[in-house]
Formats: C-alpha cells, structure tokens, sequence
C-alpha cells in the first residue's frame, strides 16, 4: 500500500511534469517566433517563393511550408502577436485564430488591426480555442455587409479537384462554401445514417488501420449519391432534398438582426450549419423561403425528444437536440466533432437504460472505448448535462 512519502514524491514528479510540459510549449513558440523572423530577413536579402525555401531547405511538409507562410502574413499585419509570441505568452495556435479572424475581413481588416491591443490581451490569458471564437466574434461584429460579401467569396473559392495516384487510387480535395457544403454535409449524413439503421452496424467494416468506419462509409455513401441511389435514403415519392439544420436564438431570427449586430446577449447574429458552417443571417432568412429548415428544439410537445424504451437507436429529432447541447466530445477538453462522435447510452440499453436525452451523450471513438472496455463510469446531471467521469 503506497505510503504518505510515496503520495508526496508522486505529486512532486506529476508538478515536475506539468512545469516542464508548460515550458516545452513556450519553447515551442519562441522557435516559431525565431522562423517568422528568418524569414523575414531572408526574404529581404533573397527574393524568392517562401514556400519553395521551407520545403526545399528547410525540410518541412507542403501543409507545414503553406501554414507557415500564412502565420507569418498575419504577423506582419499584427507585430504586437510576433512579440507575444517570442516571449512564449501566446501559441502558433493564437495565431491561427487570428489569421481566420482577418480571413473574414478579407481586404477590409484594418478596423481589426486597430483592435490588436485587446486582442492580444485576450489571447493571453484563453486558450487557443477560446481565443479562435473570441477573434472571428471580434470580425464578424465589423462585417457591414452581414457577411455576405464573405460568402460571396467563398462561393468563388469552392473547388473539387480529382487525380490518380502512383497506386492507381483516386485522391479528391476541395472545399465548398458553407450554403452549399451544409447540403453536401446532409444529403451524405442522409445515407450513412441509412446504412447504419439498416443493420450495418451489427456487422463489422472491413477497413484498413487507421480508417474511421464512418468515413468508409461516407465514400460509399457519396458514390451511392452519384449513382442516383440516394432517393432510397427518402421514404416518400417527393425528390431528395437535403434538410437544412440551422442553430440561431429567436431573437436574431425574428427581429432580423444583421450579423454586424448583437442581440440583448451580446452575441454576434450569425446563425450556423448542423456541420459548423456560418451563414449570414439575410442567406439563412432566403434559404427558408424555399428549403427544409428543421428548428433545434430542446424541449416541448412538437417534438417527441425522449421516446423511453420505444427505441434502441436515437431518433433524428434527438441528434438534433444533442448536437444543440454538444458540438464536439462530450469529455471535457476533447475537440472530436459532434458528426464525428456516437450517441452513447450513460446507462447501458442492454441493462435498461432507456432512449431519452438525459441518458445520451456523443462520444468519439476512444472516449467510447474507455466508457466500454475503459471501465470510466459516466453521470450526467439532467438539469445542466454536466457530464461527470469516474476513473478506474
């Protein structure tokens, strides 16, 4: 049995850890700060493609070279983060969320740029995440147009490129902007989910290491799609149509709020996709007109949210719901995507626990494991979905 001096030396070694984590990542920042600064000076003395310098001489990946690149664009509109960032008080990870901040602005940053002393301030004391929303809020409270000019632009930037590689395998890239990502998103959900209540689940995918099932199946799914097999995934006679699933508060909806505006909370009116994606509030207001909005409702008799030990499997109008309440893992601190995760029962279906909201929570692969084969006991409170974890 440990002893009291085996619990002290155990918290001294765990403190030990914790300080020399801390000061690995401030190093890690101060070495990002020194290439930013090479860079600069070996772009004044040799005139050549960045890119091409990183990858080439500085051994680095293409993704690596490119972001590289653009974290040293946003640098130098913002000197005030390089100086954070060589005294190690912010992370390459702040920039970032900068860099996406000024993105929404395109060519019309300057009025962000005056607000460079607050923001820094912010990034240093929240975390890179915390500071990612807190920046774009920051950006997209300076939008005059509502963001339509933003989504105009990245209209004009989706893109989908195909080619074969050495092994014959067919690689795709691209990306599309959020409107019509949203319906790519769904009509491809539509089909997966299909193939999961068909009973695919009970049978195991056959899929390489490291392969996700639900991204095998999202390849099928899509090729399905191709082939005119995605009508299946729709009941009735009517044509497929992708379902739009909006999160947006009444109060921006109804008294058209514009997204340079806030409502009486304070936030930003930006309304977002099931998937992530920001749409201006006017282009959310016109796509009602004509397409199939389905409202994220928490609670009330329109929508059967609980349906007991009625089903095994969480309705549609549930996934909804849990989304509304959790967008990514619901382990603290795991930033796994909601339509990456798997609605878990807290108390197992296999031992009565029923098919209601205060029962489910989304988890993503590992932390599903743990909650399974990990022998992590889950609670969750009904009134505030705190989730609380016990370890083994």
């Amino acid at each position: 049995m440990p002893t009291l001096s085996d619990t002290l030396a155990t918290h001294e070694r765990v403190d030990v850890i914790i300080k020399r984590l801390a000061n690995i990542k401030r190093t890690e920042s101060t070495l990002a700060a020194e290439r930013f600064r090479l860079l600069t000076e070996l772009s004044e003395l040799r005139p050549t493609d960045p890119e091409v310098t990183l990858t080439r001489d500085a051994k680095l990946s293409r993704r690596e070279a490119r972001d590289t690149v653009n974290r040293h664009s946003t640098i130098a509109d913002a000197p005030i983060f390089a100086d954070a960032l060589a005294t190690g008080d912010i992370s390459v990870a702040h920039i970032d969320g900068l860099t996406r901040a000024f993105k929404i602005l395109g060519d019309d940053k300057a009025a962000l740029i005056e607000r460079l002393p607050s923001l820094i301030d912010a990034a240093s004391h929240m975390n890179a995440d915390d500071f990612d929303r807190h920046a774009k809020d920051a950006a997209k409270a300076l939008v005059s147009d509502g963001g339509l000019g933003r989504l105009e632009q990245q209209r004009r930037e989706t893109h989908f490129k195909m080619w074969n590689d050495l092994d014959g395998n067919l690689q795709v890239r691209g990306q599309f902007d959020p409107e019509r990502g949203a319906i790519f998103q769904n009509l491809v959900s539509q089909r997966v989910e299909a193939m999961f209540h068909s009973g695919d689940l009970n049978i195991r995918l056959d899929v390489a290491p490291g392969i996700e099932p639900n991204h095998h199946r999202n390849a099928l799914a899509l090729l399905e799609l191709i082939r005119g097999a995605g009508a299946s995934v729709i009941t009735s006679d009517r044509p497929v149509r992708a379902e739009l699933v909006v999160h947006v508060d009444l109060e921006t909806l109804q008294n058209r709020i514009r997204s340079h505006e806030t409502n009486t909370h304070g936030a930003p009116g930006v309304c977002r996709t099931s998937f992530g994606g920001e749409l201006p509030i006017e282009t959310m207001r016109r796509i009602a007109c004509d397409a199939d909005i389905i409202p994220v409702v928490l609670d009330g008799r329109s929508v059967p949210l609980d349906v007991g030990r009625a089903k095994r499997l969480a309705t549609a109008q549930q996934r909804r719901a849990l989304e509304s309440a959790h967008e990514t893992c619901a382990i603290e601190a795991c930033l796994v995507a909601y339509h990456h995760c798997s609605i878990h029962h807290i108390e197992y279906w296999e031992n009565g626990g029923s098919t209601d909201l205060n029962n489910m929570i989304p988890l993503c692969s590992k932390h599903h494991h743990k909650a399974h084969e990990g022998g992590w006991k889950l609670s969750l409170n009904p009134d505030t979905r705190e989730l609380t974890v016990d370890y083994p």
